[in-house]
């Protein structure tokens, strides 16, 4: 039920190539190709192949970025 609250996301992102899917929908794509059984998104016409790209991306989207250095421990000129 989570994954049908943002087709229109997933659409956009194939189509246009944007990354503008959604933490919600992120959550989703999560759940469901990491604890349940990933060709569910079959259901909604996506393939195999579109979940792990969105897969890809949701995992890369949820990794914190690092933080810049500061402070001694910076590369001095």
């Amino acid at each position: 039920m989570e994954l049908k609250s943002c087709p229109n996301e997933i659409v956009v992102f194939f189509l246009n190539g944007q990354t503008d899917i959604g933490p919600d929908c992120c959550s989703a794509i999560s759940i469901i190709t990491h604890n349940c059984w990933p060709a569910m998104l079959t259901s909604l016409s996506f393939t195999a192949e579109d979940g792990n790209i969105l897969r890809s991306y949701c995992d890369a989207a949820s990794i914190p970025a690092a933080a810049p250095l500061t402070g001694s421990s910076a590369p001095r000129a």
